[in-house]
């Protein structure tokens, strides 16, 4: 079932003008709140084809994504708990977080017909999740959630440009 890519490139293109609105500001007065801006529609956009790309894919449709379902909630449990001050919450999270990468590493393995964009995904997932480790034990920064931003906008444009040649982005 695919869904309406207009809605989601609209979106997309609507926070990168605010991005762009924010960057300039940025550049060119002191506005304390530019960058905000900045972030925020980046923030939208990438979301926003983060879901186009999982609302078209086909991982959403294999017993992947039910164990990954679950592998969620212990991510959303570790959260929690790290919240109350639990003990063993930092144990959730990283557990979490790893069954997460191994549950898409096995979909992607099983993948019949790899394309450069199931590669993307893949690297994507891995970079990101295990970013999310480091900076959670904080070994990493903050700054390097730009890698897996870079990625994902690669997969982004990788899978717009497929669409188009298709002539079915807009579908």
């Amino acid at each position: 079932m695919k869904t309406k890519n207009y809605n989601y490139v609209s979106i997309i293109i609507i926070g990168l003008v605010i991005a762009l609105i924010g960057f300039l500001v940025s550049k060119f007065t002191y506005s304390p709140d530019a960058e905000f801006w900045a972030d925020i529609g980046l923030i939208i956009s990438e979301f926003t084809g983060f879901i186009m790309l999982i609302r078209n894919g086909t991982f959403i449709r294999t017993k992947y994504f039910r164990i990954f379902k679950g592998v969620f909630a212990i991510i959303i449990i570790g959260a929690l708990s790290k919240i109350m001050h639990w003990q063993y919450n930092n144990v959730i999270m990283i557990i979490g977080f790893v069954l997460a990468v191994l549950v898409y590493f096995f979909s992607f393995l099983n993948k019949p017909i790899k394309k450069r964009l199931d590669y993307l995904k893949l690297i994507w997932v891995i970079v990101a999740y295990s970013g999310a480790i480091l900076r959670f034990l904080h070994v990493i920064n903050d700054e390097y959630q730009i890698m897996s931003s870079a990625i994902m906008w690669l997969a982004i444009i990788d899978y717009m440009k497929i669409e188009r040649g298709k002539r079915r982005l807009f579908e």
